[in-house]
Formats: C-alpha cells, sequence, structure tokens
C-alpha cells in the first residue's frame, strides 16, 4: 500500500501548504517528510491545522469539543489504521505539530497567525 506519491517536483518548491483534511488519510510525519524534501533551501511549509492548545484542559471550549468529537470518530481512526499512525486527530497543539515538523527535518517552527478554529504555523528547513 502507497501511502504518500514518490513523484518529486522537478524544480523545488518555494512554497508548499498542508491543511487539517491530510490527517485523515495519510501518515502526518510522512506528509512533512515529502514536503520538506520536495522545497527548496530556503522555502516555506505553511501548515493550517485546527485550532488546539497544547493540555487537553485548555482545549475544552465549545469549540474544542467539537473538534475532539471529529477527531474520535475520523481523525485518530484514520490516522491508527495507517503504517506510522502517530493519531495526532483534530487536537493537536502547537507543541506535538512541532514536534512532528522538526523530526520531518524542519529545523524552524514558528506560529504565524491563529484564530479561534485555525492555527497557522510556519515552518523552515
Amino acid at each position: 500500500m502507497q501511502l504518500w506519491p514518490t513523484a518529486k517536483w522537478i524544480t523545488p518548491a518555494d512554497l508548499a501548504g498542508r491543511t487539517d483534511t491530510d490527517e485523515r488519510y495519510v501518515a502526518e510525519w510522512l506528509a512533512a517528510t515529502h514536503i520538506r524534501e520536495s522545497l527548496s533551501d530556503d522555502g516555506t511549509c505553511m501548515l493550517v491545522e485546527p485550532f488546539a492548545e497544547d493540555r487537553l484542559e485548555d482545549n475544552l471550549t465549545p469549540i474544542g469539543r467539537i473538534f475532539y468529537a471529529g477527531s474520535t470518530m475520523l481523525c485518530t481512526p484514520g490516522s491508527r489504521a495507517q503504517q506510522v499512525g502517530l493519531a495526532l486527530g483534530a487536537q493537536a497543539g502547537e507543541s506535538r505539530l512541532r514536534d512532528v515538523l522538526t523530526a520531518a527535518g524542519f529545523s524552524r517552527v514558528r506560529r504565524a497567525t491563529q484564530t479561534p478554529f485555525n492555527l497557522v504555523l510556519e515552518a523552515r528547513p
């Protein structure tokens, strides 16, 4: 079973983006690794994920509870079925996302912005 396309871009990309939809289908680490390998040396990865704090008690808001429900029914089982199976779900806070990006080869990760619904991280090689 192929988890991620193996083809590379002919020219390294300057900008690559990911949104929260990918974690349901592809292991986070494999996706981040593929993006890192496809970026130019001064490229940027923009990661848009459902907004979450690092601690459970900080996520028990009306929006956080909806995200947890979706994560329990869709994201976590989908991730567990993948080869890597990190099961980050919809409540992976900045710290956990930073760990995944760093393990994939990114050396600089920062919070670019946030809304009540989304967390946007910028990752650079």
